[in-house]
Formats: C-alpha cells, structure tokens, sequence
C-alpha cells in the first residue's frame, strides 16, 4: 500500500479537491468537515464510509425532495449557553428552527431504517433524539 504524505498530497491537488467538495456543502460545519477531509488507509474503515455514502445516495432516491431544512450553526451559541449567557429571543428561535431540523431528519431515518440501516441507526440519530427529548421537555 502506498501512502502519500503532504507532498504527494499536494502534487496532487488534494487541497483543490476539498475546496470543490466544500463547495457542495450548505451547512458551515459540514463544509469544515470537507476541508478537513485526509486520505484514509484502513480497508475496512474505507468500506464501511463508502456503505454510508451508497446509503445517502439510496436515501436521496427514496425521497428525492429530502433536505436538512433550516440548520443553523449553533455550536457557539451553544457554548455561550453553557457559559450561562443569557441568549437573545431570536438566538432562541434559531437554535428551535435547528432543534425542529434534526427531529425531522431523525424521523426520516428512523422511518426509513429498513431502506437504509446504516444512516437509520447511527448515534446521530439516537443523538437528534436525546437533544431534542432535552428541549422539547
């Protein structure tokens, strides 16, 4: 197996490759994931990203009017929160639109588990559901 270090990584053009990628992106902490993206070298783990991928792609097949809805980028509001600063009513509805999001997208998989057990039964989905639980109680 070869491995490519920052050289090989830059002749390359890996750089150029996830800036495109990011480009795709509507969400500012998936399009940091993008630019974040390294090759990887283990097989397996290689594998079972390429089955989520496939399953995305089956989920966007299945119901081709899915999106994420209005999500918002609340992680510094959210550490402002855990600081005890007290947030604005509009801070506030942002973090609901965000909350509403992640309960519709959890839904969606959970309803769709059979189709697509991978996305269907990931921590996120347990994770959408433990946050919202919090809020909504």
């Amino acid at each position: 197996m070869v491995i490519l270090g920052d050289r090989g990584l830059e002749m390359l053009e890996f750089h150029k490759i996830r800036e495109i990628l990011a480009g795709f992106a509507s969400f500012s902490a998936s399009r940091q994931l993008a630019l974040n993206l390294h090759p990887l070298q283990d097989g397996e783990e290689i594998r079972v990203l390429l089955k989520h991928s496939a399953e995305a792609r089956r989920l966007l097949s299945l119901r081709p009017e899915f999106h994420t809805g209005e999500v918002l980028d609340i992680r510094e509001t959210v550490k402002m929160a855990a600081r005890g600063k007290v947030l604005k009513p509009q801070t506030l509805l942002e973090i609901q639109k965000t909350l509403e999001a992640a309960h519709r997208l959890r839904s969606t998989l959970i309803n769709l588990a059979d189709e697509i057990p991978l996305l269907g039964n990931r921590l996120f989905v347990k994770l959408c559901g433990a946050l919202c639980q919090v809020v909504w109680k």
